[in-house]
């Protein structure tokens, strides 16, 4: 009897430590792999991969700044942007204007099956710490155009310009 208890306490022992040691395994790797992937984040070099790796990410950003502000709505898909501008004022110099980027975002209620589809448009100009946004739009289905300029796709956008692309925040 007590021979068994000794034989238990042993193999209690030793799947405890190689439990141990696997967690370790695990999270030592999995930490590496997020540290590592923090390091590497660079601003794209070009508007157009900017606004690829933009419209890539947006989705967690977005998704987590509905949390915080406790909006009871979740991005299931943002498309490819297209970066067609419109013109803003003609007689000036295009360098100059706002670069401009189209999205269509797929979202629902949380909790809901079904899904609605909003347009976005926003205007993102280069200053000296990087890229930043100037101005955003919306439209819901035939609504008219809103400014968001200071809702939660601007939240999203301008964290996630300034994780990227803010060389003061780069690490």
């Amino acid at each position: 009897m007590k021979r068994n208890r000794i034989l238990k306490n042993q193999q209690f022992f030793r799947l405890a430590i190689a439990l141990i040691i696997g967690s370790h395994i695990v999270v030592s790797s999995h930490q590496s792999y997020a540290e590592t992937y923090i390091n590497q984040r660079t601003c794209p070099a070009d508007f157009p991969s900017l606004s690829k790796a933009l419209a890539k990410d947006l989705p967690d950003y977005l998704n987590r700044v509905y949390q915080r502000l406790r909006i009871k709505r979740e991005i299931m898909v943002i498309g490819d942007p297209e970066l067609e501008p419109l013109p803003l004022a003609p007689d000036q110099d295009r360098d100059r204007l706002p670069k401009q980027v189209f999205l269509s975002v797929l979202e629902r209620e949380t909790g809901k099956v079904e899904t609605s589809q909003r347009a976005y448009w926003l205007l993102i100009v280069p200053t000296s710490v990087g890229w930043r946004l100037a101005m955003a739009f919306m439209r819901d289905g035939q609504a008219p155009v809103i400014d968001v300029s200071d809702a939660a796709i601007a939240t999203a956008t301008n964290t996630w310009l300034r994780d990227y692309c803010d060389p003061r925040y780069q690490l």
